[in-house]
């Protein structure tokens, strides 16, 4: 008897030490799920936000591949603007030299004609001197009409030259900012690249996670769920223990005295001596 009451009593132990243990378990899966639960969704709503700013960039790059487009076509326009001016400028240049000649030759002659006008003057023709004399003066006139004129346009090619140069750095200063917002446009577009792949890379790991926890909580359901059977039919077999025990204990009621022997013929008395 003494050997059966340790052996329940050994089963009974080992019956609530695997149920603490799976209870513990539970507990520690439970723990890993909720870990695991806000894990995934940072990790989402990490590659929530990092999809919104690759968005963003890529938005970004767009705007300044335009504004690129937009400053290399303007500097390529201003250059040419620049080559025009310039070609003018050389023209007006050329202008100028070819009336400024001109005028010299014209101021030269006038000066002859005045010269031949007075001798004729001393020479007593003064009809044809002074025939000379006015085609002198007109020749003077044209000279210096000549002259003006190539002074305007040189003026007008010094001012095309500088203008040109003007130009011409303006057209090379907005082409430079259109390779400046290429190269944005390039950062912001590689930035962007870089940032929807972490933000793939972030939604699946949270994904993960989220799997992982949903796995978790199911095992710990299903070990406390263990657990809490393992509980009920260990209290079952105390309460059975508890009741043989209890039957071992209570003394049995006497039985009634049968019939018969309540019937039992009195003792034979004492005979009287003689």
């Amino acid at each position: 008897m003494p050997a059966r009451k340790t052996k329940g009593k050994s089963a009974a132990d080992t019956e609530r030490k695997v149920r603490a243990e799976e209870l513990a378990a539970a507990d520690s899966a439970a723990a890993a799920a909720t870990i695991e639960t806000a894990a995934g969704a940072v990790d989402a709503s990490r590659g929530e936000d990092e999809a919104a700013s690759a968005a963003a960039f890529s938005a970004f790059s767009d705007d300044a591949a335009r504004r690129g487009a937009r400053d290399a076509a303007e500097g390529a326009a201003t250059l040419s603007m620049a080559e025009q001016v310039a070609t003018g400028g050389e023209l007006a240049a050329a202008l100028s030299s070819d009336e400024f000649r001109r005028g010299m030759e014209l101021a030269g002659i006038a000066g002859q004609v005045q010269v031949a006008a007075e001798l004729l003057q001393g020479a007593r023709q003064a009809t044809l001197a002074a025939f000379l004399s006015h085609t002198s003066h007109q020749l003077h006139v044209l000279a210096v009409d000549a002259l003006r004129r190539a002074t305007e346009g040189a003026i007008a090619a010094h001012g095309a030259e500088h203008l040109a140069g003007e130009l011409a750095a303006l057209g090379l200063s907005e082409m430079g900012e259109g390779r400046d917002e290429y190269a944005t446009a390039e950062a912001l577009g590689a930035a962007s690249a870089e940032m929807a792949a972490s933000a793939v890379r972030s939604a699946a790991a949270g994904a993960a996670e989220l799997a992982a926890a949903k796995a978790m909580g199911g095992m710990a359901e299903a070990l406390a769920s263990d657990g809490a059977d393992r509980s009920v039919r260990a209290r079952r077999a105390d309460q059975g223990r508890f009741g043989k025990a209890a039957a071992a204990v209570t003394p049995r009621a006497p039985k009634p005295a049968t019939r018969a022997a309540s019937k039992r013929a009195p003792r034979n008395p004492d005979k009287p001596k003689t």
